[in-house]
């Protein structure tokens, strides 16, 4: 059996903040995890959750 390959994410900078698929990805999960919340069709907030998750 292969061991299998690490997959390569894109990342870039674009205006300022982390995109490509990484950014993409990362923010998913962080969504996900409940540390941002959809307010309107493109705008999220930070939860609670999410400002405990990045003081620690």
């Amino acid at each position: 059996m292969m061991a299998k390959t690490p997959q390569v994410l894109k990342g870039r900078s674009c205006y300022g903040h982390l995109g490509g698929t990484l950014g993409g990805r990362l923010f998913e999960r962080l969504v996900e995890l409940g540390w941002f919340e959809q307010e309107k069709s493109t705008v999220y907030l930070l939860t609670e959750r999410g400002k405990q998750g990045l003081r620690n």
